[in-house]
């Protein structure tokens, strides 16, 4: 697994975070895995967004 699988499944989370129905690609995923890393970037791609506060004027 690469930098840029781990920035790629960021970027899937952040797309998801608009889609109420959207389910974690990477998810099940063994404890400790590879795989478990990249469900839990998507997820953070997806709450990065959903928490993102818009900056005063």
């Amino acid at each position: 697994m690469s930098g840029s699988d781990l920035y790629r499944a960021y970027q899937e989370g952040l797309t998801a975070a608009g889609q109420a129905d959207a389910v974690n690609p990477y998810s099940p995923a063994p404890a400790g895995s590879p795989r478990e890393l990249l469900a839990r970037m998507w997820l953070r791609g997806r709450l990065k967004h959903a928490l993102d506060v818009p900056a005063a004027d």
